[in-house]
């Protein structure tokens, strides 16, 4: 009788001294490519995240050249800069969740593989699963800051540990987050029937 997914049996439905993979060599080969892109992944979108995170309280202005025309014919295209403000908060939501969303992308292989049950068709889900976390951590975080969810706006900007913390949960559980968002849409937009 075969253990539901996710049921505490680690033996993956196999008898003990059964060690030889069950899959063929093609498949071990596109297992292990998926396995070192959400490795690569895991590591980038860390690296990026601590950046942001350290530069998270301290927005930066950065120039931003742009086309611009003066009153003079004679000089009808100027270069003219002017300051950009970069937050870096914004850039660690995103990245929080992208480590929250690789981190679910790589438990899953991982419980996938060993179940038996990994196959190419979630290759693509397994993959973007990452930047999907990122972005559903940014939106929410946002909803969160402007009052939508919870009620009232935050008073004071939001510390680097709550970013990391609620960024990367927001990114691990993203397909929960989808509900989630689709709640709010619904109660802010209506549905469909209703318009």
């Amino acid at each position: 009788m075969a253990t539901p997914f996710g049921a505490r049996d680690y033996s993956d439905n196999r008898r003990p001294g059964d060690w030889q993979s069950r899959y063929p060599p093609e498949a071990r080969r596109y297992i292990h490519r998926e396995a070192i892109v959400l490795a690569v992944a895991l590591i980038v979108f860390l690296i990026l995240g601590v950046i942001a995170l350290c530069f998270a309280d301290h927005p930066m202005k950065m120039p931003f050249v742009g086309s611009g025309s003066t009153n003079s014919p004679a000089d009808q295209s100027t270069t003219i800069a002017s300051p950009v403000l970069i937050e870096p908060r914004l850039f660690a939501m995103f990245f929080s969740g992208c480590v929250g969303g690789t981190t679910f992308s790589i438990k899953w292989l991982i419980h996938a593989v060993a179940r038996g049950m990994w196959h190419l068709d979630r290759v693509l889900w397994r993959l973007f699963v990452p930047v999907i976390g990122g972005v559903y951590a940014f939106a929410v975080l946002t909803l969160i800051d402007i009052g939508i969810i919870g009620g009232q706006a935050a008073q004071t900007p939001r510390s680097a540990a709550s970013i990391a913390g609620l960024g990367f949960l927001i990114g691990y559980f993203s397909d929960g987050v989808s509900g989630l968002l689709t709640n709010i849409a619904k109660a802010v937009f209506g549905t469909v029937q209703e318009k």
